[in-house]
């Protein structure tokens, strides 16, 4: 019976997990905790100390609150929260008098014992849980939470936009070889849930409309809006390193892209601006280019 009254209490020690702070290199006083929702944030306070706890740049406190709000206050403003133990008045108490007893009310100053207590935090995004401790000898000034799924996908966003600018840059200079003048003037409005049809890239040559993709997206029905209509387009697709170009045969200064429901509005900052976007022109003067 010992041994199973032993392992239960040891099951029950494990349970009771907390986020750790990482306190900083340059200050002890200072720390970050990495959030997970299925775990409580332990926050150390000291009497006279207020401490600050900031949340996500992109969200904002609601409400804060704490099982024993007699003794705590909590401040909060945008994405930060200011927590600061308090003295409380207690209730009536019978004290001695000249008279004899009398009805008093006592200020009790806080004390590690009592005014341990847990944390309640609500954002408009997340929910943080918290145990508040009373401490003289350590206190947490700053604690900053850190949500690594979110920066390590923005890391990943970051790493396929420097790609998609080399893979661009080759492309330019792969095209270059070839000197016909080309406007990258383009401007693209993409409707929410229509990414996966987004171009990478738009260019014209004076005649041709192209529209680059890279693998992960779909490839959209593309129409030129003229007089306040829709006009499909003859075009052909290729292969160009890591994209693939849906040329329309034609030039315009404003396209759309459809796929069901899902809209993309790519409009050229460059139509009509420069007379030398003539495809037919050639390095020779004497030879024009014709389509076959």
């Amino acid at each position: 019976m010992k041994k199973i009254i032993l392992l239960f209490l040891t099951a029950t020690l494990v349970s009771f997990s907390a986020s750790p702070i990482k306190i900083s290199k340059y200050d002890k006083r200072m720390g970050t905790v990495t959030y997970n929702p299925n775990d409580v944030i332990v926050v150390y306070a000291k009497e006279g100390y207020f401490t600050m706890i900031e949340f996500d740049e992109d969200e904002e406190v609601v409400v804060g609150d704490t099982g024993f709000n007699e003794g705590w206050t909590i401040k909060h403003s945008g994405n930060t929260a200011w927590i600061m133990a308090k003295p409380y008045m207690s209730s009536v108490a019978e004290v001695e008098g000249e008279g004899g007893l009398v009805n008093k009310k006592m200020v009790i100053p806080p004390n590690p014992k009592d005014w341990a207590t847990n944390l309640f935090i609500r954002t408009d995004k997340r929910v943080y849980i918290g145990d508040l401790r009373l401490s003289s000898s350590r206190a947490n000034y700053k604690i900053k939470i850190k949500y690594p799924n979110k920066y390590f996908k923005q890391k990943q966003e970051k790493y396929k936009e420097v790609q998609r600018k080399k893979e661009i840059k080759h492309i330019k200079k792969e095209l270059d070889r070839v000197k016909v003048p080309r406007n990258w003037d383009y401007y693209k409005k993409v409707n929410k849930g229509s990414e996966d049809i987004a171009p990478n890239y738009v260019y014209d040559d004076g005649k041709f409309t192209h529209f680059g993709f890279d693998r992960t997206k779909k490839m959209p029905a593309i129409f030129l809006r003229e007089d306040d209509k829709e006009f499909s387009i003859n075009s052909h697709t290729r292969r160009v390193g890591k994209y693939y170009v849906k040329t329309v045969h034609k030039t315009g200064k404003l396209f759309f892209l459809r796929s069901g429901k899902k809209l993309v509005g790519v409009l050229n900052g460059g139509y009509g601006k420069n007379p030398d976007l003539a495809y037919e022109n050639t390095n020779n003067p004497r030879v024009k280019r014709e389509i076959r």
